[in-house]
Order: C-alpha cells, then structure tokens, then sequence
C-alpha cells in the first residue's frame, strides 16, 4: 500500500487531469462523461459540457456543477471504485461526432485504442450484448494527457 501522506491530492489529481483532457480536446463543443463501477457493482457516472475557443487563454466555460461533478466521481475512481472511464464526445456538426476513451488508473486517465472505445460504446452495459453504433459517429483512441505534477509523481 502506498504511502498516503506523499501522494497527490486526488481532487488535485482530477483537476489536472480535466485540464489536460480540455488541453487535448482543444476547440470545439465537447460532452466529457467519466463513469466508474463500484466493488459491489453499481455504477456511477458524471457528464459535463464545454464550449473551447480558438485561444489557449480561455479554453472553455464548463458547467460549474457538471465539472465539479466530473472531477469529484475522478478524484473518487482511485479510491472506491473498481473499473473507471472517461469518454468525450467532440461535435463535429449537428449529425457528426468524434468519440474517444480513457481507462482511469489511480485517478489518471490513460488512453483507450479506437476498438475498446467502439467495443465499450458498441456493447450494452447490463447484458454486455452488442448494439450498433451511433450514426455520423467516429470512435477514435483517447489521447496520452500530460499534466507537470502528474507526470513528477510517477
């Protein structure tokens, strides 16, 4: 078991890591949902909205309860829960969107590959039975996120 006093806060940790989610994403309309299973098996999950400009000064006015909500259920994921994923879905148009993934790690989203993300999209959740996919929707493998702290405490 690790040594609780050196690691890091893991709202801390949540924060950083939806900064760096918005770094990745960059501009556009974005959904961000993590969504994580408990040890006895129930689910929870947290969806939030943002709007990225074209600048890197102000990348997106998030919801304030939603991005609370997300970065609280992240901060929880190393603690309480079993199994973690984020998923983003960027809107490309109104009919087209661009879907990736992220296994969550001791708090941290590390990527998905395009097929696990299309395989968790494409399955339903109780039965594990497949469904097809979303119309005008691209499944594409989650991005390496990057934060200074994060990266120090490895």
């Amino acid at each position: 078991m690790p040594d609780v006093t050196r690691l890091p806060d893991p709202f801390d940790t949540a924060s950083q890591a939806f900064k760096a989610l918005l770094d990745v994403l960059g501009p556009g309309r974005h959904q961000l949902t993590c969504s994580a299973q408990t040890l006895l098996g129930s689910y929870a999950s947290a969806t939030t909205s943002v709007e990225g400009g074209p600048d890197d000064q102000f990348r997106a006015q998030p919801d304030p309860e939603g991005w609370l909500m997300f970065c609280h259920l992240l901060a929880q994921t190393s603690i309480a829960f079993r199994h973690a994923a984020v998923f983003t879905r960027t809107y490309i148009t109104d009919s087209t969107s661009v879907v990736r993934g992220w296994s969550v790690i001791d708090g941290w989203p590390h990527p998905m590959g395009a097929a696990d993300v299309f395989a968790a999209h494409c399955s339903d959740l109780a039965s594990g039975d497949p469904i097809p996919p979303e119309p005008g929707t691209d499944y594409q493998a989650g991005a390496l996120l990057t934060a200074a702290s994060h990266d120090a405490s490895q």
